[in-house]
């Protein structure tokens, strides 16, 4: 019987140890596509333009929505007496949300501050109120005077809690609403101020950091399955004639 012949070993053309090299970097790719779980946290904004005035008569405030389910979360609230003599803003909150601030004033938030789990929520609504005793005015709560400034949420979505902002200025008779946001993950601080959330980041991903322009498109064809393979191979196989 004669023995089997070793194989010789064949050198591997340029063309195949590029279309190796590509091959495994796509195969790579694909499984850390498949890895990858696309972030839940986001932030949503909603902008505005609205003015509040002083009400005289007790009516409802604007009734806000934060995060659009038809369900008012807290009342704004620009109010004053028959006879001019008090008055002020209020933020109330609807059922177990609460507003950020210590004590019955709410704060007023400056761009960059947190809002989250560690508050304070103490039960605050004033915003800014004054009284008139014979033409002395007295102002109080953090709001009097204040422009593009943040109100602090903390509210229930389903039972969770989640937190949220609105920018408004305060004068002496207007209260104005910027705008309002909330962070769409149940306990997941959100920044006063802050328009969008993770779930933008992987917007900002450049393709060429992460793979070869080869990879690349050999990526988008192995993610077609058995059709994008067969298509990927008579690609490579015109390029090596």
């Amino acid at each position: 019987m004669k023995k089997p012949r070793p194989k010789t070993p064949h050198a591997v053309s340029v063309a195949n140890q590029r279309r190796l090299t590509a091959y495994a970097a796509a195969a790579a790719g694909v499984g850390v596509l498949a890895l990858a779980t696309p972030s839940e946290a986001e932030v949503v904004y909603t902008p505005t333009n609205l003015e509040l005035h002083p009400d005289f008569l007790g009516n409802p405030g604007y009734k806000l929505d934060l995060n659009g389910d038809g369900i008012a979360d807290f009342e704004l609230i620009n109010s004053s007496s028959n006879f001019g003599h008090g008055g002020g803003e209020r933020a109330k909150p609807r059922g177990q949300n609460q507003v950020l601030g210590a004590g019955i004033y709410a704060s007023a938030l400056e761009s960059g501050a947190t809002i989250g789990p560690s508050g304070p929520f103490d039960g605050a609504t004033v915003m800014a109120k004054w009284n008139d005793s014979s033409g002395s005015f007295t102002y109080r709560g953090q709001w009097n005077g204040a422009r593009d400034r943040y109100l602090g949420f903390r509210f229930l979505i389903q039972g969770e809690y989640h937190f949220g902002w609105a920018r408004i200025s305060v004068s002496t008779d207007t209260m104005k609403l910027h705008g309002y946001a909330y962070e769409t993950v149940a306990n997941q601080p959100i920044t006063a101020g802050q328009e969008s959330g993770s779930a933008d980041d992987a917007k900002n991903i450049s393709p060429t950091n992460s793979a070869t322009p080869a990879a690349t498109a050999t990526l988008g064809r192995l993610a077609q399955g058995a059709t994008g393979l067969a298509a990927w191979r008579r690609e490579d196989a015109d390029v090596v004639r």
